[in-house]
C-alpha cells in the first residue's frame, strides 16, 4: 500500500497534474497557536479481529492528518510469540506514510508518589517483578528490543513510552527523573537510529523534557476536565515554536459539537497533535480499571480528520491508481481480490466505493475488496471511487479488466504434509468458500483407535485441526478436547493454508502418519496421504 500525491486519472489527462491542483494552505495562525493540526492515535485494540483489522486499515487510509498511530502488545508488553496480525497492520500504517509506534511502558521507574504506590516490573521479564530503576530500565531496553527484533523489518517507526515522570527531579536531585528518560532516548536512537520517540505523562511537563522527546502527551483525560476553566497548560508549549511537540487525549467526548469544542481547545493550548473520542474509562465495582477509552475509534472520526486538519475541504480525492486483481475459482465459483494504491487528498481519504461492470458492489475503508460469487472463464470490469473525511467524492478509476480462470478440477488442491522429528506440516490450497478447514491426523497408524471417518476415507483419526486449534479425539462418537499452547495455523495466502503442529503434540506417535485435507460445509476431502518420518521440513 503506498500513500500517493497528486496524480493524474488515466495517461489522457496526464498534463492536467501541477500546482493548480495543490491544496490550499491552511489560514495563518497566531504565533503560538497551533491552527493546522494531525491526528495521533492511541489504538489500543487487536488488529487479530475482523473488526480490529478493518479499524487500521481504516487509519491507513487518513494520511496525511493521521499521522501517528500507537500499536499496543495484546498484554500491554511487546506481543510475543510474533503475530502476523500486528506485523500487517504495523506494516500497513507504515507504508501508508504514518508513524507507526509500538507501546512500552516505563512504571513511572518504580518511583512512589503517593497515594499511588511503586510500580513493579512483570515478574516473568527481566525486572523479576522489582521495581527499583534498574529493574525498570532492564525491562524498558528488553522490551523496545523485543517489539524490534520481531517487527522491526515490517515498519516499526519508534517507542510511545507510558507511565512518565511529569518533574524533572526531586529537590536533592534536581535531574533525576529526566536523566532517566533521557537515557531511553540515548538508547533508542544509538540502536534504532531515526526512531521516534513520544513520553507520556499525561499532564503537563517542566521544560526540561523538550529535547529528550519529539513529542508529549502534555494532557491524558476526561472532556469535562479538558473544558474546565482550571486547564493547565504550562508556559513553555503555549510559548513554542514547535506545536508537534504536544499531543492532548481526550475521552468521554460525548458528540461531534463536543469534539469541535475539543479540538479548538487543544489548537488554542499550542498541541499540534490530538485525538478525542467518545469512548470513557471502565470500572468494576472494586473501582478497578476494565476497559480503557482508546480501543476504538469514535462516531465522529472523519468530521474529527477535517476539524483537526483546519482547512475549509472541498477538494476531492484523486482517482484511485494502481489497480490490480487476483482472480481464483472454485469447482463451481469464482472470486477475484481487487486492490489498489491510496490516492492523494488534501485532509484524508476516507473510504472506496467499488464498481463493476458499472454496478456499484460495495463500500470498504480498505484498499482492496474481495468479490464473491463470480462465474469461472467470465471477463469482469472493476473501478473505484475514494471519498475523504469531508464526503468529496473523486471520479472513477481507470478501468481494469479481469478474466477468472477456469473451474478447479476439485475442492481441495495440492495436499502436502511433512513429518520431522520435531514439527508436522500440512498444507493444502482449498479453492471453494468453506466455512471450516480441517485435517485429520492418524498419528499413531493405528487404524483400531481413534474416530473413523465415513466410508472410503481413512479411520483411526487422533488428532484434527480445525481452523486455527488442535483437538485430540477423546471419543466415543464425535468428542474432541482442545490441545492447549499449540497454534497451529502459521499461514493463509490466495487460499493456501498451512499448518504446523510440534510432534511434542502428539504423544505416543508413529514414524508415519495418515493424514487427509476436509472443508466443509458441504463436505469435501483431499486425497489420502500416508507420511514418512523425514529429516526436516
Amino acid at each position: 500500500m503506498t500513500w500517493k500525491y497528486r496524480t493524474p486519472l488515466c495517461a489522457a489527462v496526464a498534463g492536467l497534474a501541477g500546482a493548480a491542483l495543490l491544496a490550499p494552505a491552511p489560514a495563518a495562525a497566531a504565533p503560538n497557536e497551533a491552527t493546522h493540526q494531525r491526528t495521533a492515535i492511541p489504538a489500543y485494540w487487536g488488529p487479530d479481529t475482523a473488526g480490529g483489522a478493518e479499524m487500521f486499515a481504516r487509519l491507513a487510509q487518513n494520511v496525511p492528518t493521521s499521522d501517528i498511530v500507537v500499536l499496543n502488545g495484546s498484554a500491554s508488553r511487546p506481543e510475543a510469540p510474533f503475530n502476523q496480525a500486528w506485523a500487517e497492520a504495523i506494516e500497513e500504517i507504515h507504508d501508508a506514510g504514518a508513524l507507526a509506534l509500538v507501546y512500552v511502558d516505563s512504571g513511572y521507574y518504580g518511583f512512589g508518589f503517593p497515594p499511588v504506590a511503586p510500580h513493579a516490573t512483570r515478574p516473568d521479564g527481566p525486572g523479576g517483578g522489582g521495581s527499583s530503576v534498574a529493574d525498570w530500565t532492564a525491562q524498558i531496553q528488553q522490551d523496545i528490543d523485543d517489539w524490534y527484533a520481531l517487527y522491526g523489518a515490517y515498519g516499526v517507526d519508534g517507542i510511545f513510552l507510558d507511565q512518565v515522570v511529569a518533574t524533572c527531579g526531586t529537590e536533592g536531585a534536581p535531574d533525576l527523573y529526566v536523566d532517566l528518560y533521557a537515557a531511553v532516548s540515548d538508547y533508542l536512537s544509538d540502536n534504532y537510529p531515526g526512531a521516534y520517540l513520544i513520553l507520556n505523562p499525561g499532564i503537563p511537563v517542566e521544560s526540561c523534557y523538550e529535547d529528550v522527546a519529539d513529542t508529549i502527551v502534555t494532557f491524558e483525560g476526561s472532556y469535562a476536565t479538558y473544558m474546565g476553566d482550571d486547564f493547565p497548560t504550562a508556559q513553555w508549549q503555549l510559548e513554542s515554536a514547535s506545536p508537534d511537540k504536544f499531543w492532548h487525549l481526550i475521552y468521554d467526548v460525548p458528540d461531534e459539537a463536543a469534539m469541535a469544542a475539543v479540538v479548538a481547545r487543544s489548537k488554542q493550548q499550542n498541541a499540534g497533535f490530538v485525538y478525542a473520542t467518545d469512548d470513557r474509562i471502565v470500572v468494576d465495582a472494586a473501582g478497578a480499571v476494565v476497559g480503557v477509552p482508546w480501543d476504538t475509534l469514535p462516531p465522529y472520526w472523519d468530521a474529527e480528520l477535517v476539524e483537526a486538519a483546519g482547512v475549509d475541504d472541498t477538494l476531492a480525492p484523486d482517482p484511485p491508481d494502481g489497480l490490480d486483481a487476483t482472480a481464483a475459482s472454485g469447482t463451481s465459483t469464482a472470486r477475484v481480490t481487487v486492490t489498489w494504491d491510496n490516492p492523494w487528498d488534501d485532509v484524508a481519504t476516507a473510504g472506496y466505493e467499488v464498481f463493476q461492470d458499472g454496478v456499484s458492489i460495495g463500500t470498504t475503508y480498505d484498499n482492496e475488496m474481495k468479490v464473491t460469487g463470480l462465474l469461472p472463464s467470465t471477463s469482469y470490469t472493476f473501478q473505484v471511487k475514494a471519498w475523504d473525511a469531508a464526503g468529496n467524492a473523486s471520479d472513477p478509476s481507470c478501468p481494469l479488466s479481469v478474466t477468472t480462470p477456469a473451474a478447479a478440477a476439485a475442492p481441495i488442491l495440492s495436499p502436502s504434509s511433512c513429518l520431522s522429528g520435531s514439527v508436522a506440516r500440512y498444507q493444502a490450497t482449498y479453492v471453494d468458500p468453506f466455512a471450516y478447514r480441517r485435517v485429520f491426523i492418524n498419528s499413531d497408524n493405528d487404524t483400531t483407535t481413534g474416530y473413523d471417518l465415513p466410508p472410503g476415507q481413512p479411520g483411526g483419526i487422533d488428532y484434527m485441526i480445525e481452523n486455527g486449534w488442535l483437538y485430540r479425539h477423546t471419543g466415543p462418537g464425535w468428542a474432541w478436547d482442545l490441545v492447549s499452547g499449540v497454534s497451529p495455523l502459521v499461514s493463509t495466502t490466495e487460499d493456501v493454508f498451512v499448518w504446523e503442529v510440534p510432534t511434542s503434540a502428539f504423544p505416543g506417535a508413529a514414524t508415519t502418519q495418515v493424514v487427509v485435507f476436509q472443508g466443509g460445509s458441504p463436505d469435501a476431502y483431499s486425497e489420502t496421504l500416508t507420511v514418512p518420518l523425514s529429516t526436516g521440513c
